[in-house]
């Protein structure tokens, strides 16, 4: 089974919008009370999803002709198309932070580096007067988003340090700060990790990906990057990890890498779009003001599209 194909060049109009809008968030949860009046609720649905409800209103026959068109070529559904929300498509350094994105889960703190490449955008809503948050993730951008690690830009392009942004479903994928070749690996309850020289900027706390290794064993440390618990040797080029290899049998070879560091802030900046699909297959039209082609307005009076996710 696979997800809802997106057509990234099928874009909802904004006159559609100007021509009559009204929404809905909705969650999903099971509610009961109890004969006492005590309520319980359970969390069926933790995120967050959007749908509107377009064309409330008259609008210009060649406003209704583009929502039909883009009824046709996204199949009625069948394929999801981009919508710039208008009460909700963009992000600040304020409210955009980036999280570690890992085998397809999330990994790591909101906001911060984990020692990873890939990051998904995420965009921050809290409560006023509330520490509370809730990230919302964003994979459609209007234009690339700006990033800012510790505050400070990041460069798009291939140099150490530097980033880009994927092609949709979007992720912004670092390039590693500095890497070595692995020379020794010591298994056992923590490991220990060998590199030929030491990488600037490793602290205890920090975390290092690993990549290549050998041995039967290597998947436990290769691509995924491992919380550094000590850092020895006498170029400092020794790091002891939490990770358990005890009794596995993992080789010398491959390369450690630093991206950016769990110590590390890493926000973000721009405007997105949402993914979106037709909720029905019919489209209902209803011509209110009839007269030369020039006067003719319609109403689509039922027309809702619904917010779609993306891995």
């Amino acid at each position: 089974m696979t997800g809802i194909v997106v057509l990234p060049s099928v874009i909802v109009p904004k006159g559609i919008v100007l021509a009559g809008l009204s929404g809905v968030h909705s969650r999903q949860n099971e509610r009961s009370r109890n004969q006492g009046g005590f309520g319980t609720v359970n969390v069926i649905r933790d995120v967050t999803l959007r749908a509107w409800q377009v064309g409330t209103g008259p609008m210009d026959l060649a406003l209704s002709e583009q929502l039909f068109g883009i009824y046709e070529v996204t199949d009625a559904g069948a394929y999801a198309m981009l919508y710039e929300d208008p009460i909700d498509s963009t992000f600040s350094v304020g409210n955009g932070a980036l999280q570690g994105y890992l085998a397809g889960d999330e990994f790591g703190a909101v906001g911060f580096g984990n020692g990873t490449p890939n990051y998904g955008v995420r965009k921050i809503y809290t409560a006023r007067g509330s520490a509370l948050t809730r990230a919302r993730a964003l994979t459609r951008f209007i234009a690339t988003p700006s990033l800012f690690r510790g505050g400070s830009p990041v460069t798009m392009g291939a140099a150490p340090g530097n980033a880009a942004v994927s092609a949709g479903p979007s992720y912004v994928i670092f390039v590693a700060d500095a890497s070595r070749t692995v020379t020794a690996v010591a298994v056992g309850a923590t490991t220990q990790v060998t590199l030929a020289t030491s990488i600037p900027g490793f602290v205890v706390g920090g975390r290092l990906w690993l990549q290549d290794l050998a041995g039967a064993d290597a998947a436990l440390l290769n691509n995924l990057s491992h919380e550094i618990t000590a850092i020895t040797g006498g170029g400092l080029n020794v790091y002891t990890l939490a990770t358990n290899t005890a009794g596995k049998t993992i080789t010398a070879a491959g390369t450690g890498k630093k991206y950016p560091q769990p110590d590390e802030t890493l926000t973000c900046a721009g405007s997105f779009f949402v993914p979106v699909q037709f909720r029905d297959d019919n489209l209902n039209w209803d011509l209110a003001i009839a007269g030369p082609t020039n006067r003719r307005q319609v109403v689509i009076p039922a027309c809702f599209i619904d917010e779609i996710r993306e891995a």
